[in-house]
């Protein structure tokens, strides 16, 4: 029965290397705002699939075909596998070529480029995304409330326009290299008389530029100086170091570091707390704030029942992990596993192993704890039941099109236990 399992996965698997160079689904909406078909391109956390009530921050990203692998590329390592911000779903909003993506781009009081007779229609493609994109996305998928928008250079202007015009729109925005020059600085004026943010929704800006010159950013950032808007978190960095186009990726993963300030909290800040119940509170309150629900990164986890066995207090384990369960339900499965390693290591394999099965149906789609399961099988070693569940976690990272270094160990772990 347990060999009868490869051939499946691995027909699945060749499907998968087939679509292997596809980041993400590609979808198409029919556009009443614009009147035309629009593409989005979008991208769930690597463990979506897995965690089946997590909420993810999205964010929103303008010229999206230019931008979108690059952007990827640095969420992967900055949040999947550094878990130094949060997982987020990435929403791509395609264009139409230069000259249409240039005239939504364009706000409506400012001419275009290609046509001086021809003013910008950006509060229309404003209303596209808040009408329509953002409701099929927070429909379709379990998107929190914490929305990002993202643009760079003429997308950065749109940012700004989108700030002025309705702050409402999005909880933070991301200009970067924004062309403020347009129209000998139109969007300056256009703040100085427009800009006001609701008490009830206050939002961040985040400004940035490269090593360019006559970009009248400087002209919005003094107004922002001198005028203080109310209920706007703004802030500006200079990369003298970076162009034009490397400032982006350099600028937003500093911006998103800073938008989720808390969630990762370096080695030095989990040793000063004095308690692990104040790291469960840390992250209430950092969940609570930016309004979603997933798991905690793996360190500070650890740290919490770390803290338990250097305090001398391995008795309180489980009842703690029952209640840091109930305080961070995303987090069960990774504090659970946790609990298990130390136990397996201070204790017993058997005794790691009863706490895993304990909650193998709860976490059946749960591609780390089912390998989890495997290599506790291997330390006792029965490799027959360990290349059951090696089996049973790479149909399951098929299923879920798992990255393929995460197929390359699976696979690697099937063969060392086939027997």
């Amino acid at each position: 029965m347990f060999k009868s399992l490869l051939p499946l996965c691995l027909v699945l698997l060749s499907i998968t290397n087939a679509f292997g160079s596809m980041l993400g689904e590609r979808i198409t909406l029919d556009s009443r705002t614009l009147k035309e078909e629009r593409t989005l391109q979008i991208l769930l956390p690597e463990n979506y699939q897995a965690n089946k009530s997590a909420t993810y921050p999205v964010i929103y990203l303008l010229d999206g075909d230019y931008n979108f692998n690059a952007v990827a590329g640095m969420l992967d390592l900055l949040a999947n596998k550094g878990q130094r911000i949060p997982d987020v779903i990435l929403v791509g909003i395609a264009d139409k070529g230069t000259q249409s993506y240039r005239t939504y781009m364009t706000p409506n009081s400012i001419p275009t480029l290609h046509d001086k007779n021809v003013n910008g229609q950006a509060n229309t493609f404003l209303s596209y995304l808040v009408d329509e994109v953002k409701p099929y996305i927070e429909k379709k998928y379990r998107a929190a409330q914490h929305t990002t928008i993202v643009g760079h250079s003429m997308g950065g202007l749109f940012v700004l326009n989108a700030l002025i015009e309705n702050p409402a729109s999005f909880t933070n925005y991301v200009a970067i290299s924004p062309s403020v020059w347009l129209a000998d600085n139109a969007i300056v004026k256009q703040a100085q008389t427009n800009l006001s943010v609701n008490a009830e929704q206050p939002v961040s800006l985040f400004l940035s530029l490269g090593d360019e010159t006559q970009m009248g950013q400087y002209d919005f950032i003094n107004l922002l100086d001198l005028t203080q808007p109310d209920h706007l978190t703004w802030s500006f960095t200079h990369y003298p170091d970076e162009n034009h186009n490397s400032v982006g990726i350099i600028s937003l993963r500093d911006s998103l570091k800073t938008i989720f300030n808390g969630w990762y909290l370096p080695e030095k800040h989990l040793k000063a707390m004095k308690s692990a119940n104040d790291i469960v509170a840390h992250y209430q309150q950092v969940m609570t704030r930016s309004s979603f629900e997933q798991s905690i990164p793996s360190a500070s986890i650890k740290a919490m029942v770390r803290k338990h066995y250097r305090q001398k207090k391995e008795q309180d384990l489980p009842a703690f992990i029952d209640y840091a369960s109930k305080a961070l339900p995303e987090s069960k499965r990774s504090l659970i596993a946790m609990q298990a390693s130390y136990a397996g290591h201070f204790d017993s394999p058997k005794t790691e192993l009863a706490l895993l099965k304990a909650v193998e149906v709860e976490f059946k789609h749960n591609i780390e704890h089912i390998k989890s399961i495997a290599s506790v099988y291997e330390k006792l070693g029965d490799t027959k039941t360990a290349h059951h569940y090696y089996q049973r976690a790479l149909v399951v990272a098929l299923q879920q099109k798992a990255q393929q270094w995460q197929l390359n160990i699976i696979n690697a772990k099937i063969s060392a236990t086939n027997t």
